[in-house]
């Protein structure tokens, strides 16, 4: 099994080209903003962001991928069921092993086989060779599972905290953006990243509280 932080990069990487994807697809779908003022999803009055007229062009928004995924609450969530995940299969792996050390122990102990020890030896030896690659699959296709449902409800995610963004705020598209991929510059101007941070954590806050208040007394009869 490779190890933490391989793992956990590949699951970056795929997510990015997978949001690259699905965020295209999305947005050749949504219709370009009309005239009118622009909602007023950012605020005014913070002086890092420059809302831009709409002037009916074409209007392009970006968030930085590495950025986004290092600040929202959900990845950090993601991350650790990953890490659980590989481990899960690690011990699972490490138990086939001491399978086949035990195999290989129990016929060292004999000293040289026997014809009729042969025969045995090789059927078994084929038997635990046969177990433990199938289990090795079964593995790989477990943790490739995980991997990819967690990734897509990342991406879901992502791409819902975008449609409201874009909706509200009369972009047309709005794409992932990670340094040595296909966009070598963006704006700043068109940095959506901070703005979608907040909504993402915003929404898995309010999730994560869903339940919590306090149970509303019965009312007494009259």
């Amino acid at each position: 099994m490779e190890n933490n932080s391989n793992s956990l990069a590949k699951i970056s990487i795929g997510i990015n080209i997978a949001l690259i994807i699905a965020v295209i697809i999305l947005f050749v779908k949504m219709p370009s903003s009309g005239g009118g003022e622009t909602a007023g999803a950012l605020d005014s009055n913070d002086s890092t962001k420059k809302v831009l007229p709409d002037d009916g062009q074409l209007r392009i928004g970006y968030f930085v991928a590495d950025s986004l995924q290092e600040n929202i609450l959900v990845m950090k969530e993601i991350e650790q069921l990953m890490l659980e995940s590989q481990k899960r299969a690690e011990e699972t792996m490490a138990a086939e092993e001491r399978k086949v050390q035990s195999f290989e122990q129990k016929w060292s102990n004999v000293g040289a086989l026997l014809p009729s020890e042969q025969a045995k030896y090789q059927a078994e030896g084929q038997q635990v060779q046969q177990n433990y690659m199938m289990a090795q699959q079964r593995v790989q296709a477990e943790f490739a599972q995980e991997q990819e449902k967690y990734t897509l409800s990342l991406i879901m995610r992502i791409t819902n905290a975008a449609t409201s963004y874009a909706e509200a705020n009369g972009f047309d598209y709005i794409f992932s953006y990670q340094i040595g991929q296909n966009i070598y510059y963006g704006s700043p101007n068109f940095d959506v990243t901070d703005d979608l941070v907040r909504i993402m954590n915003a929404d898995y806050n309010n999730n994560m509280n869903v339940g919590e208040a306090e149970p509303v007394e019965e009312m007494q009869g009259n």
